[in-house]
């Protein structure tokens, strides 16, 4: 019996072994914080004023928005926002938080976002069939939460200004919650048809009030006068200046 007894413990120590290897004990020392709620956005109609000058855009972007007609804003026919637009449009949002999942729910045209937290990837067929919304997956590294979304509409635009993407448009969010009422949200824009390197911009999220709501919003109830958009272009003077490398730069 005593020579079984130490063969099963060797073959659990073994097991213990391998299994340990192959990722940390805790990957998550503590809880994540819970950044349930009701959360008012920081308004950024134009994402150029918050980085300060334009994004850094190739030459089909830079033309791309030189010629933008505000006319065609894709919200006028009730498309969806996207998820750049649907958190700096001036619209609240509850976020509800679960362990393998966080949803969510945006007044803003009444639309939604998934962000998993089980460990799946992007699925295979993503570009196939975008979301308006972006397929997202995120991880907890500490207190903060990373979002990675790609195949986000091309029809979406990324603010009311008029800036456009790509299909090929892959947000980065990080989120952290610097308080108990503020979140700091930073997003990173890489779309390689449309900018020549990857821009971030931060805003804050702010707790709402315990007797706030999402009220109801039904779009083509609230946008009444569609008829009257008559075809703007404020981009016309906007002259192209490729970015160029300091010596000794990156």
């Amino acid at each position: 019996m005593m020579p079984a007894l130490i063969l099963l413990a060797r073959v659990a120590l073994a097991i213990g072994v391998t299994f340990g290897s192959a990722a940390p004990a805790v990957a998550q020392t503590s809880a994540p914080p819970d950044m349930s709620g009701f959360w008012i956005n920081q308004y950024t109609p134009d994402l150029s004023v918050v980085l300060g000058k334009q994004p850094p855009f190739t030459e089909f972007g830079a033309e791309r928005w030189r010629t933008v007609d505000t006319a065609k804003d894709p919200t006028a026919i009730c498309l969806p926002v996207g998820p750049s637009r649907g958190f700096t449009a001036p619209f609240p949002f509850i976020l509800v938080q679960h362990d393998k999942m966080i949803s969510i729910m945006f007044e803003y045209q009444a639309i939604w976002r998934a962000i998993y937290l089980d460990g799946r990837n992007h699925p295979d067929d993503l570009a196939d069939y975008p979301y308006f919304m972006g397929h997202s997956i995120g991880k907890w590294e500490g207190d903060t939460l990373v979002v990675d979304t790609q195949g986000i509409d091309e029809r979406s635009w990324l603010d009311t200004a008029g800036h456009e993407h790509s299909a090929k448009l892959r947000l980065t969010e990080r989120f952290k919650k610097t308080g108990p009422d503020t979140i700091q949200w930073t997003v990173t824009y890489d779309d390689p048809i449309y900018f020549t390197r990857p821009w971030s911009i931060e805003r804050t999220f702010t707790r709402g009030k315990p007797a706030d709501r999402v009220l109801p919003y039904t779009c083509n109830e609230n946008n009444k006068d569609v008829e009257h958009l008559m075809p703007f272009q404020p981009n016309l003077n906007y002259k192209h200046v490729p970015e160029t490398k300091k010596p000794g730069g990156n």
